[in-house]
């Protein structure tokens, strides 16, 4: 069975949603703010939104490039956390 690009993304956001969801809470014990905790939608929403147009490139509509994106900004905003 092969996964469609957009299947691979949405999994790869709900996983990191859930590690925004458990990290602070459990680790960090810190609560995280409504843009913060969301960080990954908004980038998949910048994937769907953007795909249409993205068919040209072989970069931008790469699900690995986008994959990167959101796990890049999960990092992120649990780096802020951090420190």
């Amino acid at each position: 069975m092969k996964l469609s690009n957009e299947i691979k993304v949405s999994l790869v956001t709900v996983i990191c949603i859930l590690a925004l969801a458990v990290i602070p809470k459990y680790v960090l014990n810190v609560q995280l703010d409504f843009i913060s905790q969301y960080g990954p939608v908004w980038v998949y929403i910048a994937f769907i939104v953007t795909k249409d147009k993205a068919k040209k490139s072989k970069t931008c509509y790469n699900p690995l490039f986008w994959s990167i994106a959101i796990i890049f900004v999960t990092l992120a905003i649990l780096a802020l956390y951090i420190f």
